[in-house]
């Protein structure tokens, strides 16, 4: 966990002072791309593998659009309410 840490404040230090060129920055765009899709693709091999996890696909399947459904619904409802409390259009 030290790790994670030290890593992220690490990178955190590096892109706040600015030390990449543009040109660092693109490709470490790319990089990030590379590695999430190794990662999903990781991520796919262990749920193929996992017998259990293949019989309950269906269960979680329902279980996980329910939650997007009420992530995307319960977002949209902030953004209004907060939208209203600190947008609010001045009645001329």
């Amino acid at each position: 966990m030290l790790n994670i840490l030290i890593s992220l404040m690490l990178g955190f230090i590096i892109g706040y002072k600015k030390w990449l060129s543009e040109k660092m920055i693109l490709f470490n765009g790319k990089l990030q791309t590379i590695f999430l899709l190794f990662l999903i693709f990781v991520m796919g091999m262990s749920i193929g593998m996992d017998k259990s996890i293949l019989t309950q696909l269906p269960v979680l399947g329902g279980t996980a659009f329910v939650f997007a459904v009420a992530a995307c619904i319960g977002s949209v409802i902030v953004v209004y309410i907060i939208s209203r409390i600190f947008f609010r259009e001045e009645k001329k």
